[in-house]
């Protein structure tokens, strides 16, 4: 064999393993590739979770920040509540009043007239009107009473008392002022004074001192009667509408009631109103007449007026 069929033969057979190893690398070419391309996206996602982690906790700051500016914005209002409460209420003194009937024919459940023990309390001075529980139902997106037309009362109303409402809304008021209801001891003291008058002018029924069976036989502006206010200078506490208060109520109770801040049974079926409405008689316009009314239940008869205690205001 010539030197030129050896060296054919070596450059063919170098030839070989040459082609050999380019097939054997290009599988590990293409491995490598895919490699890289798992670790480029490997670093793009831990750049996407930190910059995430650092945006949750700008949000958190910033939700912090928010949740400070809301609780402040919330003292605020409590605040302000508080001083608006202070300029709409009367304050009553701690103190002694008479409870309750001496009359003979008064019904039972007024019976017996006994001596009561208040801590000093702050009143409204007139009851909730429909103008002042507009204001809370465009605030807090709270139900309208069932006569109202798009979130108004009927027109011209806007001083007399709001009706058709439940005592359960009566308290989501309450709660929204930063107030509460009376008690029916607070609203009878606040209504007849110390000096046991029937009705809040005086011991004699006068027509024209309260919104009652002689009068025009619907509600009325709670300013109306400017001689018919109590010995506190509170006003439409005889007749116009119902009131409800706090206690629950039991025929019965004034056999039982403790002699210092009573404030109802522990348990009912119904909530105690008092101080008549519009079409009542004499009768049922006394500070000492008792009714009640099922929590739930709204009419066009029952209001409500607000209380506060005095150590908080």
């Amino acid at each position: 064999m010539g030197d030129w069929m050896w060296w054919i033969m070596t450059c063919g057979i170098s030839l070989y393993f040459v082609m050999l190893l380019l097939d054997f690398n290009k599988p590990s070419k293409k491995l490598m590739d895919q490699i890289d391309s798992q670790e480029q996206r490997r670093r793009e996602m831990e750049l996407r979770q930190t910059k995430l982690q650092d945006d949750v906790v700008q949000i958190k700051s910033r939700s912090e920040d928010i949740d400070l500016q809301m609780e402040d914005l919330e003292q605020r209002r409590k605040d302000l509540l508080q001083d608006a409460n202070k300029r709409r209420m009367i304050h009553i003194e701690v103190g002694q009043f008479t409870m309750g009937s001496r009359q003979e024919d008064s019904p039972d459940s007024e019976r017996p007239a006994h001596p009561v023990q208040l801590s000093a309390y702050y009143i409204d001075a007139y009851p909730v009107t429909n103008q002042d529980y507009r204001e809370f139902v465009n605030c807090v997106g709270y139900k309208t009473p069932i006569h109202w037309q798009r979130g108004n009362p009927p027109m011209g109303l806007a001083r007399h008392p709001v009706v058709n409402v439940s005592w359960q809304d009566a308290k989501a008021y309450a709660d929204w002022m930063g107030a509460r209801l009376p008690t029916e001891a607070e609203w009878e003291k606040a209504s007849r004074g110390p000096d046991e008058r029937l009705y809040p002018w005086g011991n004699r029924f006068v027509d024209d001192r309260c919104n009652s069976l002689n009068s025009i036989g619907t509600t009325l502006p709670v300013d109306e009667y400017a001689l018919g206010r109590s010995p506190y200078n509170i006003w439409d506490m005889s007749g116009n509408v119902y009131e409800w208060c706090e206690d629950y109520w039991d025929e019965a109770y004034y056999q039982f009631s403790p002699s210092t801040n009573p404030k109802g049974p522990e348990g009912g079926q119904e909530r105690v109103i008092r101080g008549g409405f519009f079409g009542e008689t004499r009768a049922n316009v006394r500070t000492t007449h008792r009714n009640s009314s099922p929590e739930t239940h709204t009419r066009e008869t029952i209001g409500f007026r607000l209380a506060h205690d005095s150590d908080d205001m």
